[in-house]
């Protein structure tokens, strides 16, 4: 059996997702890196990945040439890092043409029976000290896919005794499998004054008390966006490993560092009485003419959501005062406090952070804003939802009195942008009021607490709430399906599967570029002379490239079987044979064994 192996390099291409499902293939290499290679004397190109949870129904690595597979390939399947060798053959074994080639990874899983649990404690990137921000990476077409981003506002330790990685206030980058970033597990963002005009302390995002950063949330554009609440309040952007910042809109001229970037005025009740400012936030359509910052106030009096559009990345210097999306004192009673998050539809998701008050429901949603429209800039008041009851679709229902299941909602995500159907809820209060904390989730049809049943229509499951008893400060979901939540009880984030037989195929950042096709290889003859008993002296005739140099251009392999794995024979002589092109390996084998040549340094 003889195999000979291309030379191949690599370009980008874009990253799509094929399924929603809970099993997925993030962090996709080629020999190591996330985009182009170079070629390295024609080696075999190792595709590795990670898995976020185990596959239990196998991987398939299909290699296309546009949209036709050429090669399928079985993939490792356990959490974490996984890795298989593409040859540069299709699957007959015949070297493919010269070209480009992407590559898909598709994992496939038997699923739970119920809401399960997937993350390890235990694993590296785990850890989290007071964690109140966190937001998982969407976008398809990044080679940061499925990253998930942690924020710590509280760091343990002083200026001269600095604090461990977990302990340091800034952003924790981890892989979808709890493992720590390559580049760095932590990262402040370079951010060295907050709005509050703090300075930094020993290389972390400064000390704002437990205000900066808190919740985050990574945009279309792949950047982080987070609140720095130090004083009145602040979105700040940074790039997906946390290096550089960009201030996207600050409180308002004048106060802290509030005139380091674009700023507003003509709220309602502005500045705050109480200097809380927002809290919360979210950010739509980064990559579009309609890109747009969305606040919501956290004061006694509030000031609802407002909307301002964003350019280039940061508030639109024209918005001046915005407009008002939400008003508060009709159905959302008092405050805006509890999280918001707007679909691609312009519903807005939006929960009042009710601590020790049970009698009213605390999440709803107002549908289809505007039509689904931003209004020009400077709206002000002239788009208001709210202004009277009854214009949610739900969540104005009363609740059982002590329903303490609601509790301090500190987070509200919806599963997708596009056609949600599911919201959760972080709530923060874990053992206060006897019951209370873990993540609520809800259908986005009604407002229903979501449930699982069995094959009889037994109700099995209830999400009311997962990790009851332990505090909440924020929550995620990631593009397949899976439910994330940052505990500040436990220190820890974790990650929920929904049930199900699931597959889920993720393309790769990176395409496989075939730069020419192989000249004709001919095995002329094979040979095996007795040397003593079992061995034997085995002669192989080939031809091949007349450029290639014979001692560094080809080598033997072999294995026990033919499907095994095979390694470098030793003792191998390739020597030229009778004309040009033609080669000799000899080599002494005193086994049954198949052997095949792998050809390299391709001119």
């Amino acid at each position: 059996m003889f195999r000979f192996l291309p030379c191949i390099v690599t370009g980008v291409v874009l990253s799509t997702l094929s399924a929603r499902a809970n099993v997925y293939a993030t962090d996709i290499k080629l020999n190591g890196s996330l985009s182009t290679i170079t070629d390295a004397g024609a080696n075999p190109v190792t595709i590795s990945y990670r898995l976020n949870q185990a596959a239990t129904l196998g991987v398939a690595v299909t290699i296309w040439q546009g949209t036709t597979p050429v090669a399928v390939l079985s993939g490792g399947t356990n959490m974490g890092l996984n890795s298989v060798v593409w040859g540069g053959t299709n699957d007959s074994g015949t070297n493919v043409a010269a070209g480009t080639y992407s590559l898909s990874i598709t994992a496939s899983a038997s699923g739970f029976t119920n809401w399960a649990q997937i993350s390890v404690d235990t694993n590296a990137g785990m850890p989290a000290y007071f964690p109140v921000g966190m937001a998982v990476d969407n976008n398809t077409n990044s080679p940061y896919y499925g990253r998930v981003i942690v924020g710590c506002p509280i760091h343990s330790g002083t200026a001269t005794n600095v604090p461990v990685a977990a302990q340091m206030t800034g952003f924790y980058k981890m892989n979808a499998d709890g493992s720590q970033a390559d580049e760095g597990w932590y990262g402040n963002a370079s951010y060295t004054n907050d709005d509050g005009g703090d300075g930094q302390v020993a290389g972390q995002i400064p000390d704002s008390g437990g205000y900066d950063p808190m919740k985050i949330r990574i945009g279309d554009d792949d950047r982080i966006y987070w609140v720095d609440n130090s004083y009145y309040g602040a979105i700040v952007a940074c790039d997906i490993q946390a290096k550089t910042n960009q201030v996207v809109i600050c409180d308002y001229p004048g106060v802290g560092g509030g005139d380091r970037g674009p700023s507003w005025s003509g709220m309602s009740d502005w500045p705050p009485s109480d200097g809380i400012g927002f809290q919360e936030f979210d950010v739509t359509a980064t990559t579009t003419s309609n890109a747009a910052v969305w606040l919501c106030d956290n004061d006694y009096p509030n000031w609802g959501i407002w909307m301002f559009r964003m350019t280039n990345g940061v508030a639109d210097t024209n918005d001046i005062t915005g407009t008002e999306a939400v008003a508060t004192g009709a159905d959302l009673a008092l405050v805006s406090s509890g999280g918001c998050t707007i679909d691609a539809n312009l519903d807005i998701f939006v929960s009042e952070d009710r601590n020790g008050s049970a009698e009213i429901d605390q999440t709803m949603v107002f549908t289809n804003w505007n039509g689904g429209v931003l209004p020009p800039e400077n709206g002000g008041f002239n788009y208001t939802t709210g202004t009277v009851g009854g214009q949610v679709e739900w969540g104005d229902q009363p609740l059982s009195t002590n329903d303490f299941s609601w509790e301090s909602i500190r987070d509200t995500v919806i599963d997708k942008r596009v056609n949600p159907t599911m919201v959760a809820l972080s709530l923060g209060a874990g053992n206060d009021n006897g019951g209370g904390g873990g993540i609520k989730v809800l259908n986005v049809a009604d407002g229903s607490v979501v449930t699982v049943t069995n094959s009889s229509g037994t109700v099995v499951q209830t999400l009311t709430n997962i990790d009851w008893n332990e505090a909440y400060r924020c929550c995620a979901w990631d593009n397949v399906g899976n439910l994330y939540g940052a505990s500040v009880s436990l220190n820890l984030w974790r990650v929920w599967s929904p049930p199900g037989t699931n597959s889920n195929t993720t393309v790769a950042v990176a395409k496989v570029i075939v730069t020419a096709a192989l000249p004709a290889v001919q095995i002329t003859s094979v040979s095996a002379v007795p040397t003593g008993a079992g061995c034997a002296t085995v002669t192989i005739n080939f031809t091949g490239p007349t450029a290639l140099p014979v001692s560094s251009g080809f080598t033997v392999v072999g294995s026990p079987t033919v499907n095994g794995t095979y390694s470098a024979v030793t003792g191998v002589v390739i020597s030229a044979g009778s004309g040009p092109g033609s080669y000799v390996a000899t080599f002494s084998n005193c086994s049954t064994a198949f052997f095949e040549i792998e050809l390299y340094n391709i001119p």
